[in-house]
């Protein structure tokens, strides 16, 4: 069996908050902590008693994300990014078939930035590494500042569980990536492996083989270039290099401002299943609504988009609409999404911020219409209100397949939230979300539904 190693998050969400609150007496002047603790309380019912079980969710949130600098004379650093769930009522909502673990340690590492003359920096831990692409290991990373706004990395370890979260003896990663920085450009390439060296081993009851040893190898590159006063280009993609090499995510935006009152944009991207080498991945960690599996191949399923925008403002108004075409390689159906809409930064010279907008979509299999519009005041300085509502009618129009059943739905989700900034360490949110579905019609179901949400969440900022 695949063997997976928890981290104590409880004792590195303790730590840090402990470190928050001795720092400005216990240590030195020059320590800098800053961050965020947040405790969070969810409470979801949809009325229905339909079981035996309670159709109601109460769960508890602890987050982190937090930093401590200059913890010595040299600079170390200490950063932990996590999430830790206390689900109150062990319900383990779990709608959508498996998913990620609630309890999450994004990153935990420590850092010593400028040895060697400020040439070298040290991390160990948990790291997201954004300039290789967010490749994501356990181990070491070492970042080398070659000249003004270039540098080059390497890193190596473990693999963390995407899954679980937690430590995964069975996988690898290494890679190294190459950066530079300056006024008018910001890019990085990288090229990064990942291995597996389990052994055969049985997951629900079902026998499976021992995979090759390389299980992924990609390439990445990401380039922010200002071309002239008001023309940007922003590209991202990634490249899987097994095989033959496939170009499994790719966002390309060029976005022109001649005027300041006018603003274009051009988009286009790719989205695709990764290519591994070893495809039992899919059925080890994902369930099947979540990848398609035919055999022991995984289908090369990519979805192409291209979207066009234009943008007007008029004072504190802002008038918006977009045009977007959308591929994908499964049956070789497109679709069509247009968006229009008006933002006001003063409505009525009251000072509350509205945006009005409406969606029209001719989907894959599917036609719907969305109407939202979102509202948001101050009262005083530390208290702002906000209120939503978006109502959304679509209807299947997939005559082609033979499906046993149509369906249609129209749904209304209205919320209303309040934050108040009690100073500069205390904020506490208070919201409500509902969510009234009607004219369900299938063959299997015909109703209405009102799911209720309520959550309050407590911020400590430090």
């Amino acid at each position: 069996m695949r063997r997976r190693l928890p981290i104590p998050a409880a004792l590195c969400a303790t730590a840090l908050a402990a470190l928050a609150a001795l720092a400005p007496d216990a240590m030195a002047k020059e320590v800098d902590v800053d961050g965020r603790v947040a405790l969070r309380a969810l409470f979801s019912d949809d009325g229905l008693r339909i079981t035996e079980r309670a159709q109601s969710v109460f769960i508890a949130f602890l987050e982190t994300d937090a930093q401590a600098t200059n913890l010595t004379d040299g600079g170390l650093k200490l950063v932990l990014d996590g999430t830790f769930v206390l689900d109150a009522t062990d319900t383990r909502e779990r709608r959508f078939g498996r998913t990620e673990s609630l309890d999450q340690i994004r990153q935990a590492y420590v850092e010593q930035p400028g040895l060697f003359g400020d040439r070298l920096d040290v991390a160990l831990g948990r790291r997201l590494i954004a300039e290789a692409g967010n490749a994501w290991v356990d181990g070491l990373e070492l970042r080398l500042h070659l000249f003004d706004g270039g540098v080059l990395g390497a890193y190596g370890g473990l693999a963390p569980d995407p899954i679980a979260y937690g430590l995964d003896i069975d996988r690898q990663a290494t890679g190294a990536y190459l950066g530079f920085h300056n006024d008018w450009l910001d890019a990085s390439a990288a090229y990064n492996v990942e291995f597996n060296t389990r052994d055969a081993e049985t997951v629900r009851g079902v026998d499976y083989p021992a995979p090759n040893l390389l299980d992924r190898q990609y390439g990445f590159g990401r380039v922010h270039l200002k071309l002239a006063d008001g023309l940007y280009l922003a590209t991202y993609a990634l490249v899987d290099l097994i095989d033959e090499p496939q170009v499994t995510t790719l966002l390309a935006s060029l976005d022109y401002k001649p005027i300041p009152s006018v603003e274009l944009g051009l988009n286009v991207s790719r989205y695709s299943l990764a290519r591994y080498w070893d495809e039992v991945i899919y059925q080890n960690v994902i369930e099947p609504n979540q990848a398609l599996i035919l055999g022991d191949e995984v289908l090369a399923l990519s979805y192409d988009r291209a979207r066009f925008s234009v943008g007007l403002r008029f004072g504190p108004r802002y008038h918006y609409q977009s045009i977007e075409y959308k591929q994908r390689s499964l049956d070789g159906l497109d679709a069509w999404h247009y968006t229009i809409g008006i933002r006001d930064d003063d409505l009525f010279g009251l000072g509350t911020r509205v945006d009005l907008q409406a969606q029209l979509r001719d989907n894959f299999v599917s036609d719907s219409v969305l109407i939202a519009l979102n509202a948001q005041h101050d009262l005083g300085s530390s208290v702002t209100l906000d209120g939503r509502f978006t109502w959304y009618d679509g209807q299947s129009i997939d005559d082609a397949r033979a499906r046993q059943f149509d369906e249609k739905q129209r749904v209304l989700l209205m919320g209303l939230s309040a934050a108040w900034r009690i100073n500069r360490q205390h904020q506490v949110d208070v919201m409500y979300d509902g969510i009234y579905e009607t004219e369900l019609q299938d063959a299997r179901n015909e109703g209405s539904l009102f799911i209720h949400t309520g959550m309050a969440r407590y911020n400590f900022l430090f």
